[in-house]
């Protein structure tokens, strides 16, 4: 969808604190009124253009075994298609869309990894939370915005942390390889 596609590129120009539907109609060379003709609130809006990042990211497979291998490939998968666009994790959370319906797919499946690899149901749980705080930090400390490390530099801290939180996860949650 145009509107869409033109309102990822105004949001990532201007952040989610300085989009309008102004804006995205002066982007798109029509008034604001034809805008809400397509799509009639600015929160369907958001969630459709929030959607069209994260629902093609495929969730974990929680039968993949190594489990930690496939917990690398889907944080590294949620990384690179959300980094350049920064905005997305602080919307999540202001406008309570936290819980998308690729998001809710990604809690199951990631709970699903964890008890596969020997967790508790209680514990699995902790572990989903562990992964989406570590993510969220991540997103927050380390996008070219906060950051003046190099892109290099900036994945390599990425895939440290991810280290170390697996490792944790592994030790806390009791899991086996």
């Amino acid at each position: 969808m145009e509107i869409v596609s033109a309102a990822l590129r105004v949001l990532d120009r201007a952040g989610a604190q300085d989009f309008s539907m102004r804006a995205l109609a002066t982007e798109l060379g029509v008034s604001a009124m034809t805008v809400y003709n397509y799509l009639p609130t600015k929160a369907l809006l958001l969630e459709k253009t929030v959607d069209s990042v994260i629902d093609p990211i495929r969730p974990p497979d929680p039968d993949a075994h190594p489990w930690d291998a496939e917990l690398r490939r889907y944080a590294l998968d949620a990384w690179r298609a959300q980094l350049p666009h920064p905005w997305i994790p602080a919307l999540l959370s202001a406008h309570g869309l936290d819980e998308r319906p690729a998001q809710a797919r990604a809690r199951e499946a990631l709970l699903g990894l964890f008890q596969a690899a020997g967790a508790g149901e209680a514990a699995a749980r902790d572990g989903v939370t562990f992964f989406f705080t570590f993510m969220i930090g991540s997103f927050a400390q380390l996008t070219p915005a906060v950051t003046r490390h190099s892109a290099a530099h900036r994945d390599a801290l990425f895939e440290r942390g991810l280290q170390i939180m697996t490792a944790g996860l592994r030790s806390h949650l009791g899991l086996r390889d």
